[in-house]
């Protein structure tokens, strides 16, 4: 069992800390962007489930999802306080994720998911996947 540690911060303080994280143009998705260049992707093109990079012509979607808010299964840690809220947020966003494949999959649109650890480890990689599964 794990040792459950108090949250190092006030909840007026761990309020303003999560209400600095940005859900668009983070530095992650910009930097990868810029590895893309010339794969005819567009940035959070106005598509089903607001992918993180899209090409209409290529039917083709490229999300870019966060450990924490993701519910990665290797970096993932819930949160110790306000588990009733965080617990249906963070399991809301996974079913959402796979929601949001199907219906993509179902309008013939290939889906190209990395998690946050993988594009920050190896972009290099991510663009790598991607291009195999282009021309594939």
């Amino acid at each position: 069992m794990a040792i459950k540690m108090p949250d190092a911060f006030s909840k007026k303080k761990r309020s303003q800390i999560m209400s600095k994280i940005k859900s668009r143009e983070t530095k992650l998705e910009l930097n990868f962007k810029e590895l893309l260049v010339g794969l005819r992707f567009r940035y959070q093109l106005k598509v089903i489930g607001r992918p993180d990079f899209a090409s209409k012509k290529l039917k083709t979607a490229i999300f870019i999802d966060s450990c924490f808010w993701h519910k990665c299964p290797k970096h993932f840690r819930q949160p110790n306080s306000n588990k009733s809220y965080w617990k249906p947020k963070i399991n809301g966003n996974v079913k959402r994720a796979n929601e949001v494949n199907k219906l993509l999959k179902k309008e013939g649109w290939r889906v190209i998911r990395f998690w946050e650890h993988e594009v920050m480890k190896n972009p290099k990689k991510c663009v790598d996947k991607v291009k195999v599964n282009l021309y594939s």
